[in-house]
């Protein structure tokens, strides 16, 4: 018997030596992406599969070239994942992130972040297949007492893991699928959640007096409160609310965003959801626009994004409680590139119609989203020549001050009559920059401080002391604005609790990865 495994091995010795080595370099960028020793778990998986993938070599040549095939092209998925926004061993949020971006947010996405690394991984990808592709015409084997061998400890190893509710579709490289299906399901939500509020009783009992004839609540996108002159930057990037702060019954709040993604803070922000129970609060809960609606204010929704993606997008769900809709971009999939001043030109038109009700106005700014360059015109620049990717980010906050600047002109003449408006401005989550060419972003699943950094000011036009309570509660730390709904109705007067949050859980990409935000470290601006 031994001769005969003796004499197998060495008649087959060029075959086992580059089925070794497809299957190391298959899984060395597994290994290298994996998430830290910390999680022994998903490493310990690595090496078994590649045992798993020796032990396949000795019985199915067929099954082992498919194996490798599919594991090389995960691999490149997994590490541009990896390299630019850290790995957790779980790909489903940004398979979601895809499906809810509309289109020109995925072209700008690749034309921004595929880069140099991303070909290097190809190519290395294409080394081993064409090493693959050599050993499936080239090499052939004669295995029979290692083929029984193999096969039986194969079976041993993958049977029991197959009957524990099949564990190997479930762990990436193999969960690929299954997080497809997993993130497919995610877009069902937002029509579950519409059929849910279409069924919800319309009256309230209307217990308060609303304090404002207007209400409105700009978020702005991926702003790092850090970068706007009004919370001390050294560049004059916000003149105009800078200005506005000499003003009386102007508030500056220090908050954080619960999330680092819009498809998970925009909900949080304005419903009943929060990190702790995110999904089922939203989906049985109505907005802040939706409650409005309920106390006669006429509601309007005015986004800069578009409304979908290749699914309909869980914030659009939001968009359904108001009573009008407007969704700048989507002339943008037509290759036609807006500004949020289209934002500013439908505010215009929809004071043509002269409606006597209260009003409340959602506005939804593509502010500071990547690619930095087309969020802001070459007329209405801080820095005219753009050298690095923090001149440009500084850009978009500047022009951004430019459009608060008209929406609060645009409401300056309703104030000259009387009327007591209230705004309201944050952002949906903050961003990391670097002061190289390349660095920005946001959604990291390893994230940094950077990314929940954002700035919240309320300007009321009367006296408020429901704002002036909230300044001081805010002396006691950062607020999460998690409960950002609650607020905004408390300062408006149609509830009683501010429900204020000083929790220091944040989401990172996705709802089960959460961190504690005093324990994220700043980014390194001077990162390479």
């Amino acid at each position: 018997m031994k001769n005969k495994i003796k004499h197998e091995i060495i008649n087959n010795k060029n075959y086992i030596y580059l089925a070794w080595i497809i299957s190391i370099l298959t899984i060395l960028p597994q290994i290298i992406a994996s998430p830290p020793l910390s999680d022994s778990k998903h490493v310990i998986f690595l090496y078994i599969t590649l045992f798993l993938l020796i032990l396949i070599s000795k019985f199915s040549k067929v099954l082992f070239i498919a194996a490798i095939f599919y594991i090389n092209v995960t691999n490149i998925l997994i590490g541009h994942i990896f390299m630019h926004w850290g790995y957790n061993g779980k790909i489903t949020s940004q398979i979601s992130v895809f499906f809810d971006s509309p289109q020109h947010e995925q072209m700008e996405y690749m034309s921004t972040f595929i880069d140099y690394k991303d070909a290097l991984l190809v190519f290395y990808t294409l080394f081993v297949l064409i090493l693959l592709y050599k050993f499936m015409m080239h090499f052939r084997h004669s295995f029979k007492i290692w083929r029984l061998v193999a096969l039986t400890f194969f079976s041993i190893i993958v049977l029991p893991l197959a009957y524990y509710k099949n564990p190997l579709i479930k762990v990436e490289p193999f969960s690929l699928l299954h997080e497809y299906q997993e993130a497919k399901e995610f877009t069902e939500y937002p029509k579950l959640r519409i059929k849910y509020l279409n069924k919800l009783d319309k009256t309230t009992d209307k217990n308060n007096t609303p304090l404002y004839d207007t209400i409105v609540v700009i978020q702005g996108e991926s702003v790092n409160k850090h970068h706007m002159s009004l919370y001390g930057y050294d560049k004059n990037t916000t003149p105009f609310f800078s200005s506005l702060k000499k003003k009386k019954n102007f508030y500056q709040f220090n908050a954080i965003s619960p999330a680092n993604l819009t498809r998970l803070s925009v909900p949080i922000l304005n419903t009943p959801a929060s990190v702790a129970n995110y999904l089922d609060a939203f989906m049985h809960s109505r907005s802040i626009v939706g409650n409005f609606g309920l106390y006669g204010y006429e509601t309007h929704w005015i986004s800069a994004h578009a409304p979908s993606g290749l699914y309909d997008t869980i914030n659009s769900s939001i968009a359904e409680e108001s009573e009008t809709k407007f969704f700048a971009n989507i002339e943008f999939d037509k290759g036609k590139k807006k500004t949020d001043m289209e934002l500013v030109k439908h505010l215009q038109n929809l004071q043509e119609q002269n409606s006597s009700s209260a009003q409340m106005y959602f506005i939804h700014l593509l502010g500071s989203h990547f690619k930095y360059e087309e969020r802001y015109t070459e007329d209405m620049t801080m820095i005219k020549k753009s050298e690095s990717t923090k001149d440009s980010y500084d850009n978009t906050i500047y022009y951004t001050d430019f459009i608060l600047k008209n929406i609060f002109t645009f409401f300056q003449d309703k104030i000259d009559q009387g009327k007591k408006i209230l705004f309201v401005y944050t952002a949906d989550h903050g961003e990391f920059i670097g002061d190289n060419l390349e660095i920005g972003g946001h959604g990291r699943v390893s994230p940094f401080k950077d990314e929940y950094e954002i700035p919240f000011v309320v300007y009321s036009s009367i006296t408020n002391k429901r704002i002036d309570s909230l300044l001081k509660n805010n002396e006691k730390g950062y607020f999460n604005l998690e409960n950002l709904n609650y607020m905004v109705e408390y300062i408006s007067g149609i509830r009683n609790d501010a429900n204020i949050s000083y929790s220091s859980k944040v989401m990172a990409a996705e709802p089960s990865n959460i961190y504690d935000y005093n324990d994220l470290k700043f980014f390194d601006t001077t990162t390479p």
